[in-house]
């Protein structure tokens, strides 16, 4: 979809949320390069504690809402300079406690162009306003810096080219950190942020300079590659070579550039020396699967070295005529024998398609198992109970 730019001043915010930033306002248009023919137009998006009555220029897709017609899905913004009054109307707001129209008038006047960027590098000058408590003075500087920085943070995100809703999620992640974080770590974002990929961490790095032989962005995708063929697949490992061959064809792929593959080779000795991931031979696991695997091993191993007091076939066969009679249900053959394999074995694994009886079974292995043991399932207080 095209990209349109519109400049002009917010006459409202119809509509924030406050844990993930997104905002609904009402702009009216000084200028844009759209066929747009409206003199006003509704702004969507991700973006930061904008001001009423102040300018901006937003970027973003035309779409056509059914029910409120043709808006503005904002992709990136850009604050013009606040104006007097404009800072005096945001000051005095509901978001800073203890502040009114005449002590936003003094803050105003006494820090004069910039005041923001001033109050935040010299707080300490809002002593000379008089009738503001160090409280109230304490908590209006505290407030402005999260405002002011959370909006310069997600304007900085968007200006490279991450979408609001990653510019979102990567804020709550980091918060003030966001910035120098990701411009140090950007492939970070692929370990420690969900919904974000390999390729839109690399198209952030790319823009920040990191070349594409790069020894983080070829293990970014190596861990990238080998979680999602576990997860395509079905596995916990996936072979070194189509390892290597699936990392190539994804590098070479998002930067259109060929590289030595003994550099990629190399990088997942390295990972496996670090113990990033785990190996077996040839094998390669990722690090949460392979331990989630091995602790399964652990714990079967012990179940079935375990002596159970193991029922007879009888005993069963009787306590679940006796469960049958209390659920008022009668279990065909198939499902009596899924209930006494489970009874009788040490390990077992019910399947079973939606809708034939894996719950109705369940409930039958449980209340026989109770009946059995001499068990109360009330006071045990179990939650299909």
């Amino acid at each position: 979809m095209q990209e349109y730019y519109f400049s002009g001043t917010i006459q409202r915010v119809i509509f924030e949320n406050a844990s993930n930033f997104f905002r609904i306002l009402l702009l009216e248009i000084d200028e844009t390069d759209s066929d747009f023919e409206d003199f006003e137009i509704i702004v969507t998006g991700t973006m930061g504690d904008v001001m009423e009555g102040e300018d901006y220029t937003f970027w973003g897709q035309l779409t056509n809402h059914p029910k409120y017609g043709e808006q503005l899905q904002m992709t990136r913004y850009e604050r013009s300079k606040p104006s007097a009054s404009g800072l005096i109307k945001y000051f005095s707001s509901d978001n800073f406690k203890g502040i009114g129209k005449k002590t936003a008038e003094r803050i105003v006047d006494l820090y004069g162009e910039d005041p923001i960027d001033k109050i935040l590098e010299g707080p300490n000058k809002l002593e000379q306003i008089p009738n503001l408590s160090k409280v109230n003075r304490e908590a209006f500087v505290a407030k402005l810096k999260i405002n002011y920085g959370t909006e310069q943070i997600l304007s900085k995100l968007s200006s490279y080219g991450l979408t609001p809703k990653a510019a979102s999620q990567i804020f709550n992640q980091y918060k003030e950190e966001s910035l120098s974080l990701i411009e140090e770590h950007p492939y970070l974002l692929v370990e420690e942020v969900q919904g974000i990929g390999f390729k839109m961490a690399d198209q952030l790095a790319e823009r920040l300079g990191i070349a594409s032989d790069a020894p983080e962005r070829l293990r970014a995708a190596l861990i990238h590659c080998l979680l999602e063929a576990c997860m395509e697949e079905g596995d916990t490992y996936i072979e070194a070579k189509a390892l290597l061959e699936r990392t190539i064809t994804l590098l070479e792929g998002a930067r259109q550039i060929e590289l030595d593959p003994a550099l990629v080779a190399h990088q997942l000795t390295n990972l496996i020396q670090e113990d990033k991931v785990q190996n077996i031979e040839t094998k390669i696991f990722d690090n949460t699967l392979y331990f989630a695997e091995q602790g399964i091993y652990t714990h079967l191993s012990r179940i079935i070295k375990d002596q159970p007091n193991i029922s007879t076939e009888d005993k069963i066969l009787a306590s679940l005529e006796e469960v049958e009679e209390d659920l008022g249900i009668t279990y065909d053959k198939v499902q009596k024998d899924a209930i006494i394999k489970a009874l009788q074995s040490k390990v077992f694994i019910l399947t079973g398609g939606p809708g034939t009886g894996k719950t109705t079974v369940i409930n039958g292995i449980i209340k026989t198992y109770a009946d059995l043991h001499g068990l109360d399932l009330k006071k045990l207080i179990y939650p299909l109970f």
